[in-house]
């Protein structure tokens, strides 16, 4: 009898738990934390189709909701915090509502940042994962999350979400979230090799278009392999500002998508942020700007390491939305290296002997009804003709030196990069030109037809900046393109307008049949003695 007793109060005890446990809600959940959600995103247009899943663990329940925001607020690397936002229209998520309404309630205790006053839905943890084609590319395991912040907003485009039909209003909820620490998931990516031959995987081109088909390859060097991709957005962020010579660093943004040996460094990163007794293993990166012809540039990047990484989702107000266009998720990578050093593969094709640059480096810019800024250099004899969209001139009245700044996609300029390169190996120096050395005169013309309009001359330039970026507008670019740019900063000794139509409106013309007075006092000359001359 008091064993069956005792296998009945077993039974019973489980019957309770089931039944407390399934009116908690946590009996059948509908996703598991790492599972992709079938279905999960035909509402909206999200570019490569990769979108994120946002699943929240609470005490009681389980939610997942399709917020097709999701940035971090702060840089998973840098030991400063973990914080996380999502944005989405207002649907059907009571756990989550529960949790904004309870922050709201007990708000002294949220805004005080103490953990000593508790409830229901304080804290929970979250998963966010990032999917294409119902497959998890990467996984963010958040861990101990509150509520920070917690707005409804309306997006709109102005007076066009009242008129244009392709446009209109979206009701949103934007949350942030402050936790105790994040976890990059790698389980999914391919096993990450530890010991093996030096290998290159290779993940091609992205199906973005850039302006001139302008591309930038980068090629991570790691000690048990190497990785190469293609980033649409590279912005060279230090290297050759000749007032700053603490090193070089890149960042990159580009889809969200797995590179194990890349996604182990910015591990080994997080990681290791903040410990000063711990080791960080340290890579080399090639990056490679090619057009579909052959390589422009190049720079050797080496003893680098992962020093920031972010996620974030390009989107442009209520567009996405409202279904004019679409939401992009990329990472952000940014790497610091102890060298750089500058590749120039077209200026070794070039004859040593000191002629000019024969033909122009012209590209198809559309300048509307403006003139075109055509820039010759003169490197000591040897001379480079180069059009660019833009064209920047210091204040001239303020400044002891002029400055000039000129912008344009990457060409066949090989005397302009060695110029740059040159530049690089004599830092550091203060403002000023302080050296006659390597010094170049450069002309800008600004022709519109075939007329010229305005010129400039400066004399005795340097280069005191060089930065190469990629021009991009929030996610339009992911539809529309990309436009990899050169930035050439230049102060010089010297400069001359030229104001060749001023001039024309006072010269005198001269008649064919009239002979001038200088004429007529040369020829008198060359007919007298030696013994005549001029007082």
């Amino acid at each position: 009898m008091k064993q069956s007793f005792q296998q009945f109060s077993i039974f019973t005890f489980i019957v309770m738990f089931t039944v407390i446990f399934a009116s908690q809600g946590m009996l059948t959940p509908a996703y598991g934390a790492h599972d992709a959600i079938k279905g999960f995103t035909e509402e909206y247009d999200f570019v490569a189709g990769i979108h994120n899943e946002v699943t929240f663990e609470f005490r009681n329940g389980i939610e997942t909701v399709n917020f097709p925001v999701f940035s971090t607020t702060s840089d998973i690397v840098a030991n400063v915090g973990t914080s996380f936002e999502v944005e989405g229209v207002i649907g059907n998520s009571p756990h989550l509502h529960k949790a904004l309404d309870d922050a709201y309630l007990y708000r002294i205790a949220v805004l005080s940042g103490t953990g000593v006053f508790d409830y229901e839905h304080r804290y929970f943890d979250v998963d966010v994962n990032v999917v294409q084609n119902e497959t998890i590319l990467k996984s963010f395991e958040y861990n101990n999350c509150e509520i920070s912040s917690n707005s409804v907003s309306t997006l709109t485009d102005d007076y066009e979400s009242y008129l244009a039909s392709n446009t209109g209003f979206a009701v949103v909820n934007s949350i942030e979230f402050r936790c105790s620490g994040v976890h990059i998931n790698l389980e999914n990516n391919s096993s990450i090799p530890i010991h093996m031959e030096m290998e290159l995987t290779d993940y091609g081109p992205l199906p973005f278009p850039l302006a001139e088909d302008v591309r930038t390859f980068l090629t991570f060097d790691f000690d048990h392999g190497a990785e190469k991709i293609e980033s649409v957005i590279f912005t060279l962020t230090s290297g050759f500002d000749e007032t700053d010579n603490a090193g070089a660093g890149f960042q990159i943004i580009t889809a969200v998508l797995p590179h194990p040996l890349i996604d182990n460094a910015i591990s080994k990163s997080q990681k290791l942020s903040g410990m000063q007794s711990s080791y960080n293993e340290d890579f080399n990166v090639y990056v490679e700007i090619v057009n579909p012809d052959e390589t422009l540039r190049a720079l050797d990047f080496n003893d680098c390491i992962v020093s920031g990484y972010d996620v974030l989702t390009l989107r442009d107000k209520e567009e996405g939305y409202t279904g004019k266009r679409g939401f992009a998720t990329a990472e952000i990578l940014d790497v610091d290296c102890s060298g750089l050093t500058p590749i120039n593969p077209n200026f070794d094709k070039l004859s040593h002997s000191k002629e000019s640059s024969k033909t122009p480096v012209l590209h198809s810019y559309n300048m509307g009804t403006g003139p075109h800024v055509i820039a010759t250099f003169d490197f000591d004899g040897q001379t480079e003709v180069i059009d660019f969209p833009e064209f920047n001139q210091g204040n001239l009245i303020s400044r002891a030196n002029p400055t000039f700044d000129l912008v344009g996609v990457p060409g066949v300029t090989p005397l302009l990069y060695n110029a740059v390169d040159k530049a690089k190996q004599s830092q550091s120096k203060i403002t000023g030109v302080n050296s006659l050395r390597d010094l170049f005169d450069v002309n800008i013309t600004m022709i519109n037809g075939e007329h010229t309009v305005r010129s400039f001359d400066y004399t005795k330039c340097r280069i005191v900046d060089y930065v190469l970026k990629t021009e991009h507008d929030l996610e339009e670019s992911f539809y529309k393109g990309f436009a990899l740019t050169n930035e050439f900063h230049f102060e010089c000794l010297g400069y001359a307008p030229v104001n060749a139509h001023y001039s024309e409106m006072f010269s005198i013309p001269q008649s064919s049949g009239t002979e001038s007075t200088n004429d007529y006092d040369s020829k008198q000359r060359s007919s007298w003695g030696p013994n005549f001359r001029v007082s």
